[in-house]
């Protein structure tokens, strides 16, 4: 399964670094926590991703094995950076 492009720039692995940093040093809660905050973060306020692209990588990620918040997180800073951005 490929998802569509985002209409969103592509950005710098620094930009991802200093996103998940201050996201890592202010949320808390378990693995659905994540996925809210992930999503105001990246589809509300930074625009990083529409809503049609983060609902798909959520699902794709929720149905592979292991961590699902981690390999959701991957992928948003893969999608914004490439591959230095995961």
């Amino acid at each position: 399964m490929t998802l569509p492009p985002s209409s969103a720039p592509k950005g710098s692995a620094w930009e991802v670094l200093r996103a998940f940093l201050v996201l890592g040093l202010t949320s808390f809660g378990g693995p659905v926590a994540h996925f809210g905050y992930f999503r105001r973060e990246f589809v509300e306020n930074r625009e990083w991703l529409s809503e049609h692209d983060y609902s798909g990588l959520l699902a794709l990620c929720q149905f592979l094995p292991g961590p699902a918040s981690s390999q959701t997180g991957f992928c948003i800073g893969m999608k914004r950076a490439g591959w230095r951005g995961g």
